[in-house]
């Protein structure tokens, strides 16, 4: 896959094509690892049954797209995920790539502009199919864990938090749908307050100023002022984006709130988020192996985070039982 993208390409499942659609995007095979990428069809071409029967029968299992149409293929995927995600043929790996491809689409879409209701509906939406998908009797943890992106962004960021928060939910006891939709909710919005920060200051590389430190200590304030108005999110959700940096040592911020004033929904997307961050590679830190992550949560944050909560994070995440 990494030669593909490095020559302007990415394979795509073919099942993820649904049947009688017209793909915002072109499509390309090749006939070989030696061999040129070839136009099969240009964008907004229906893909029939008879379409596909033809690139079967000519041993065409693996399509491409162009990297420059990633976005469009990442939309196209949320707006069919409920059939892609209910189709037989898929394999459970294959579905989890699917859906988090969409995710990262729609989660881009909503950082962008966060203050309209419509995309942070769309945000819940594909929060819902999540929750549905890992709630199943078919979901391997291990199947997303492969799929998570090592790269950070954002948006990539946001669908991680999402993941290991929903995962780590369930494996504490928490199963209700409604409350681990709530909680999803939260974790994909959680950092919207950096959207409106200086883009300077949040991609710098060296070492904050005081002042830069302030700034960024903002976010979760302006992300709950954001959200709130948007009348679109419960009480659970916003409470996440408002203290998911609070410490139950009572070191963290915006309130510097500390011990049982911490809700257990917060403390469980705090450590979600920490880990993603220590194991994704971002502009200033090289990302830590799993192991390395756990290893520095464990030894240097034991009074800042929820322990018991936390040993079912290791044991999830299969170092140690639970």
């Amino acid at each position: 896959m990494e030669t593909a993208r490095a020559e302007g390409y990415e394979p795509i499942h073919m099942d993820s094509l649904r049947l009688d659609t017209s793909p915002p995007f072109a499509l390309f095979f090749r006939a070989g690892a030696d061999q040129p990428y070839v136009l099969y069809c240009e964008k907004k071409t229906e893909f029939t049954k008879e379409a596909k029967r033809r690139l079967l029968q000519n041993r065409v299992h693996q399509l491409y797209i162009s990297t420059t149409d990633r976005t469009s293929y990442s939309r196209y995927l949320a707006e069919n995920l409920a059939a892609i995600l209910e189709d037989p043929k898929l394999t459970v790996r294959e579905k989890s790539v699917i859906l988090y491809d969409s995710a990262q689409a729609v989660v881009e879409g909503v950082l962008k502009e966060p203050e309209k209701r419509e995309h942070i509906e769309q945000g819940k939406a594909i929060v819902q199919r999540t929750v549905a998908f890992m709630r199943s009797e078919e979901f391997l943890l291990e199947h997303l864990l492969r799929t998570i992106s090592c790269d950070y962004y954002l948006y990539t960021h946001s669908v991680n938090v999402v993941a290991y928060s929903i995962a780590l939910c369930m494996r504490a006891g928490y199963s209700d749908a409604a409350t681990l939709r709530e909680v999803a909710n939260g974790a994909l919005l959680h950092d919207v307050g950096e959207t409106v920060l200086n883009r300077k200051t949040a991609n710098k590389s060296g070492a904050l100023t005081a002042e830069e430190w302030l700034e960024v200590k903002r976010h979760p304030e302006e992300g709950y002022k954001l959200l709130e108005k948007t009348g679109a999110l419960g009480e659970i959700a916003l409470d996440i984006v408002l203290h998911h940096h609070e410490k139950l040592d009572g070191t963290g911020y915006p309130e510097g709130l500390e011990g049982e004033d911490i809700s257990v929904f917060v403390r469980i997307v705090t450590i979600a988020d920490i880990f993603d961050a220590l194991t994704t590679e971002r502009h200033h830190q090289k990302a830590r192996t799993t192991f390395e992550a756990l290893k520095i949560m464990g030894d240097s944050m034991a009074d800042e985070l929820d322990n018991e909560l936390f040993r079912h994070f290791v044991g999830m995440m299969g170092l140690s039982p639970a």
